[in-house]
């Protein structure tokens, strides 16, 4: 779970994910990784490290929600993680769609939410039907909502896609999403998203168009590179 400024939600966020993780009875280390958060929500984050034996803080500068993501990915395969489940920090994944994962893990590797019905707004809704269409034109994948951040992949699949994204790809989620489908079909689960429990987006919408022609370019590139 990558976490930048979310001092307004990030208590909410982690006791009930720390619940309903505890609650399926997998075996679990919560990672957190702080982005460069300029509020208090290291401090917040420091104190959850001493609640809950699970939690795995990790302080870093800031290198975007993507990036941050990649660095998560990779932590949990040098770790050993056999699974490796991604979260928002912002109390948007709602745990109560998680048992489904854990029960479609046993016949699939790579399992993601759909954002079937969302509480975030109109053009939040636009931009994931528009990045699902550019990342068609871009890859010939179709990806039914390819920057979801509610998505569980086996360790084996992730291994091969992790180290393949460049440093500089801004919406890395996305990129992974291409190459987690090329791999193995994803798995679709439609979930609810909620609102945000406080503070703002940390990818503005104008971010998404800014970065729209670049994101097609790097995608463009990528999906040309073997395998």
């Amino acid at each position: 779970m990558p976490v930048y400024n979310e001092e307004e939600s990030i208590s909410n966020v982690i006791d009930e994910w720390h619940k309903a993780l505890t609650e399926s009875k997998v075996d679990f280390t919560f990672c957190i990784l702080n982005d460069g958060s300029k509020d208090n929500t290291l401090n917040l984050l420091k104190k959850y490290e001493s609640k809950y034996p699970q939690i795995k803080l990790i302080d870093k500068p800031n290198t975007g929600h993507g990036q941050s993501c990649i660095t998560g990915y990779k932590l949990a395969l040098e770790q050993g993680a056999d699974w490796i489940f991604q979260i928002d920090s912002d109390g948007q994944c709602d745990p109560r769609f998680f048992p489904q994962f854990v029960s479609l893990a046993k016949d699939h590797k790579a399992i993601y939410g759909r954002r079937k019905t969302r509480d975030d707004g109109f053009k939040r809704m636009i931009i994931s039907k528009f990045v699902t269409l550019f990342t068609f034109v871009a890859t010939g994948q179709w990806i039914w909502d390819a920057n979801v951040p509610y998505r569980l992949i086996h360790a084996s699949l992730m291994k091969n896609i992790a180290y393949k994204v460049a440093p500089d790809f801004h919406l890395a989620n996305i990129y992974v999403s291409v190459l987690t489908n090329k791999q193995e079909k994803i798995k679709w689960v439609n979930i609810h998203f909620r609102d945000r429990s406080g503070g703002s987006a940390s990818v503005k919408t104008f971010s998404f168009v800014k970065h729209g022609f670049k994101l097609f370019g790097q995608l463009r590139q990528a999906s040309k590179m073997p395998f």
